[in-house]
């Protein structure tokens, strides 16, 4: 399955992504796009399974097979350490911190990479200026961002409907579904279309 994984990372990182899983067993899935995440660590009848989406942005894929990477071994270490809690972020930052250089990402999203790895969350989506730096390597981007719209304007949000933003409620914008009149909250990355 590294080889079909090999496909989706950028060729000059292969060879580090072999040195972390060829000792390794893990069955790794690629699965169609989700629009919840882009990866998931399992456990289960003592097997490990990491699922990453197919995508064409090779930076990331590389960096959800990493942090799921984080996942499998710290479990392997501690069952019981909680799914995003220091002991996986200082093994994320352990598996990550070693290709954090130019030769490796694009200046601008290495930036924030750097950033991001101070202190990673749980998904790179709730770190809206790196998430915003990702989006550049997607190869369909013909949406627009929350944030960059007006309180006022009406956005389709995937097939769920049309939506009117409201106004900003610290962190998240306050819309509301017009076809149900009911309130939703979304991060500002947030990809619409007009």
């Amino acid at each position: 399955m590294i080889k079909e994984l090999e496909t989706y990372i950028p060729s000059n990182l292969v060879v580090y992504v072999r040195s972390l899983v060829e000792n390794e067993t893990i069955d790794f899935k690629l699965v169609n796009q989700r629009s919840t995440k882009h990866g998931d660590f399992r456990y289960n009848n003592d097997r490990y399974t990491i699922t990453i989406n197919k995508t064409s942005n090779k930076y990331r894929f590389l960096l959800t097979l990493i942090h799921e990477l984080a996942h499998f071994f710290v479990f392997k270490k501690n069952r019981l350490a909680k799914p995003h809690g220091l002991l996986w972020k200082q093994k994320f930052q352990s598996l990550l911190n070693p290709i954090l250089y130019k030769e490796y990402f694009p200046s601008n999203l290495l930036s924030e990479l750097i950033d991001h790895m101070k202190n990673p969350k749980s998904s790179f989506c709730y770190d809206i200026n790196l998430s915003k730096k990702l989006d550049l390597y997607d190869n369909v981007n013909d949406n627009v961002y929350l944030d960059q719209l007006n309180d006022g304007e009406i956005f389709n949000y995937r097939n769920l409907g049309k939506f009117k933003k409201i106004n900003k409620r610290r962190k998240r914008y306050l819309c509301l579904r017009i076809d149900n009149d009911k309130k939703y909250l979304f991060l500002g990355s947030t990809k619409v279309k007009l």
